[in-house]
């Protein structure tokens, strides 16, 4: 579905009503083209967060690092290399301590995004436009989150787009100078809700899946779904990581470089429409970067994420 489409179908009137709007569909309109680059191929995952009365009260932050995108086509190496990475990564994040957080604070990711523009089948010189992103999800989901971007080079202002919060499953909408409610569920980046076993966690990869494209593929895309932008604890991630090594077709890609000049590695999964799906690790620690998708042939970038923080912050707009 394309983002115009998405819109349209977001600011349509109340009468008739319309169905729950996702909340990562709501999330991607509202952000319009603040919001990071998407796989147009491939859907969204809808996020629910678990019940906020059990969160922990203690303040404390959390923190990811991270990399971005080379134009190289090198070869995958072996499925071994592939699971080594993924267990050594898994090992890192489940020896970090847990972030504990209250429901009325917000889950801040700082990222560098990047997309290619113009036809898929143009040569690999295309215009690639990084820019900066900070983002603050609501822990609850109730209340109201922002993303802010820029151009990562100039000196240009932030824009910034305000995510309304989810209240008794409704939430405030905007189109034009009209104001009206539409269905939502809460949309949260702290995923106290995924399974903290490796095998559950395989089990989570492949449920929900319904498109078009093979199961595997599904699987993988929704593992970079679900860490993109989100706090997940360290028990989830280490069995994210650790389930990710089971996938079937899971290999290594070569030295790759983040926009802000880490080393990294890949491990990354074929996909049928021609393109690679890949996550970032860092080359010495294997601790997770962040994510891209490049053409097989040619080795075009289509988008990449880089994950430079997360932490748990008070309130929306507060740097950690």
């Amino acid at each position: 579905m394309t983002e115009l489409k998405m819109l349209q179908d977001l600011g349509a009137e109340l009468d008739p009503p319309q169905p729950a709007v996702p909340a990562r569909v709501r999330d991607r309109v509202l952000a319009g083209m603040t919001s990071q680059p998407r796989r147009t191929t491939r859907p969204s995952f809808g996020w629910r967060l678990a019940g906020a009365g059990g969160l922990a009260l203690a303040v404390t932050a959390g923190v990811l690092v991270t990399q971005v995108a080379s134009f190289d086509d090198r070869a995958p190496a072996s499925k071994a290399e592939a699971a080594q990475i993924l267990e050594d990564a898994a090992a890192r994040a489940g020896s970090a301590p847990t972030v504990a957080v209250r429901g009325d604070q917000f889950v801040y990711v700082d990222s560098i995004t990047a997309a290619a523009s113009g036809p898929a089948n143009e040569s690999p010189k295309v215009t690639v436009n990084p820019r900066l992103r900070r983002v603050w999800y609501s822990v609850d989901g109730g209340r109201d989150g922002l993303i802010r971007s820029r151009p990562r080079s100039g000196r240009a202002d932030w824009k910034n787009q305000v995510l309304p919060g989810c209240h008794d499953g409704k939430m405030t909408a905007r189109k034009g100078d009209k104001t009206f409610e539409v269905p939502c569920e809460p949309a949260t980046g702290y995923r106290a809700d995924l399974p903290t076993d490796t095998d559950d966690m395989l089990k989570f990869l492949y449920e929900g899946l319904g498109n078009k494209n093979p199961d595997d593929q599904e699987a993988f895309t929704k593992a970079g779904d679900t860490i993109r932008e989100a706090y997940v604890p360290p028990a989830s991630l280490a069995a994210m990581f650790g389930a990710l090594a089971r996938i079937p077709g899971v290999t290594v890609v070569g030295d790759v470089t983040d926009e802000a000049g880490r080393a990294g590695v890949a491990v990354s999964l074929t996909e049928v429409q021609g393109s690679r799906a890949e996550l970032i690790f860092d080359k010495a620690t294997h601790a997770y970067l962040g994510e891209r998708v490049v053409d097989v042939d040619g080795g075009r970038l289509r988008n990449s994420t880089a994950v430079l923080k997360v932490a748990i912050v008070d309130r929306a707009g507060q740097l950690p």
